[in-house]
């Protein structure tokens, strides 16, 4: 990039990190980042026998790892783990830019492009929060790069590293990574569409990349636990033989208009109309189509395959609809605008029409993308978010909402007491979420998960905190069974739009 390339990145790097920073932990912590973050701390404990210990779950560790020096030097849990996806965020605005440089786009719709990315709903919301899909599509978006360079025609062997290294990277973040490999192939071959012969080095340079990526992947095969990574597939897809040889996709099929509602909601209306329009329009359509159906082909298996799909799910796809509208944005300049082009444009008045259409369209976008922002960073319980999304960030039990007062709490109480706390279930926002608030020295506080719903005490916690001169119970209302006196429930927090509370017992003196 040239010196003014890089001040304007840095400028639009800078409004970045001052949207993305501020009030980073005023969304409670969601369920999976309590247990990343809880796994980042016990590598930090004993990095030995914890490093891979994420594999056991079915998950790859990359993102594990990039939090632990932020968790090491920061006093906040939750706001070290995001601080982790913000910075991987930062990263992606100029490999972004240099996408689009790369398709050949006009410099200052290349600029709004990267912009885009600091401010759509999609890519904002999952830039702040603790969890691998950021990682994912960095990684993603940096084998997409070295595949659009390998379109250019000629077998390169510096290319197919960069292909390699973007898949590799993407892989050791987080498994779905495997679905963008056949998207990899498509800017080489939608390029050469009338002249397949041209394709075949490009296609050399993208194979040799993939085969690279699929060998950095292979080298977590050394860990004992690698062959855990594939045996947490069932409990998120249907297996194949179900989907289309039993029938099942009668099922799964009719919930893709859901899926797509996640990527107008997320991408803004405005935005999908721009990469659709990229379809028909003459001035780069085979790199809008390129983009666009790689989207598609990244989400079909998700749609497809999917129990339950939740847009974080299908984030990485917002790199090809992004870059996709960006294309097509520049072509309409291109085609209406550039003076080098006016002649394209028959009569004033429609040159008039299309200026007014696109302005309206980005207006849109920017318009919507901020409010969701600025309730991001005041009000989190009127984030327009989608009906998945509000129940695991804001309404069901995986919403974090009270932990950090209860933290506080039990903190405040072990500065006169001892304390045994059980808490509902037995990973996940709690007690994984609570006891992230207590990885420093608290030798007489206890936290142990005892399951859900919560019927009884389980003796064997019961007998481990006999040792201890209080116990308390932390559990969700909807999922307490035991009938306990109400003067014995010392904390209580609501989450939003009448949903369960988290609520904290005494139990001390209960006989349970």
């Amino acid at each position: 990039m040239r010196r003014h390339e890089i001040i304007i990145i840095g400028l639009l790097g800078l409004f970045y990190l001052v949207t993305h920073l501020a009030s980073l932990d005023l969304l409670p912590v969601f369920a999976d980042e309590g247990i990343y973050i809880r796994w980042a701390q016990i590598i930090i404990d004993d990095p030995g026998r914890y490093l891979f210990f994420a594999l056991n779950d079915g998950k790859t560790p990359l993102f594990i790892w990039l939090m632990v020096p932020l968790l090491k030097y920061l006093g906040d849990p939750l706001i070290a783990g995001r601080l982790a996806s913000v910075l991987v965020g930062l990263l992606q605005l100029p490999l972004f830019y240099l996408l689009l440089k790369e398709l050949k786009v006009n410099n200052k719709i290349a600029y709004l492009g990267t912009l885009l990315v600091t401010i759509l709903p999609f890519w904002y919301f999952h830039h702040r929060l603790a969890l691998m899909d950021g990682l994912l599509t960095l990684g993603m978006s940096l084998a997409l790069w070295g595949a659009i360079k390998a379109s250019r025609g000629k077998f390169q062997l510096k290319t197919a590293a960069i292909v390699g290294l973007g898949l590799g990277l993407a892989l050791w973040s987080k498994l779905p990574a495997l679905l963008a490999t056949p998207t990899l192939f498509a800017p080489v071959i939608f390029k050469h569409l009338n002249h397949l012969k041209k394709s075949i080095p490009g296609l050399k340079t993208v194979a040799l990349g993939t085969v690279i990526g699929l060998i950095l992947f292979l080298t977590l095969a050394l860990q004992p636990a690698f062959g855990q990574l594939f045996n947490r597939g069932g409990d998120f897809l249907y297996p194949f033989s179900e989907v289309f040889l039993n029938g099942l996709w009668q099922e799964t099929l009719p919930n893709v208009p859901t899926y797509i509602n996640y990527f107008i909601a997320y991408l803004t209306p405005s935005l999908m109309v721009l990469a659709l329009a990229g379809l028909f329009l003459s001035y780069q359509r085979e790199r809008t189509h390129a983009l666009f159906w790689s989207g598609v082909i990244f989400c079909a298996p998700i749609a497809l395959l999917g129990k339950v799909v939740y847009p974080r799910y299908l984030f990485p796809a917002a790199i090809y609809f992004t870059l996709a509208a960006v294309v097509s944005l520049d072509a309409i300049y291109h085609s209406w605008f550039d003076e080098q082009q006016a002649s394209r444009a028959k009569e004033i008045k429609t040159k008039l029409l299309v200026g007014v259409i696109t302005a309206l369209l980005l207006a849109n976008t920017v318009a919507s993308s901020l409010s969701f922002m600025i309730y991001s960073l005041t009000d989190v319980e009127k984030m327009p978010l989608v009906a998945a999304d509000t129940s695991q960030y804001l309404t069901s039990w995986s919403s974090g909402h009270g932990l950090k007062e209860t933290a506080a709490m039990i903190k405040d109480e072990a500065r006169s007491n001892s304390l045994a706390v059980a808490t509902e279930g037995y990973f996940g926002t709690l007690p994984d979420g609570l006891l992230m608030y207590f990885h420093d020295d608290y030798p007489n506080v206890a936290i142990d998960g005892i399951g859900q719903p919560v019927s009884g005490i389980p003796s064997e916690f019961l007998e481990n905190a006999a040792r201890y001169d209080k116990i308390w119970l932390v559990v969700n209302s909807h999922r307490l069974n035991l009938s306990l006196p109400h003067q014995n429930k010392i904390y209580e927090h609501c989450r939003p739009l009448n949903a369960p509370c988290l609520q904290v017992w005494d139990i001390t003196e209960i006989e349970l």
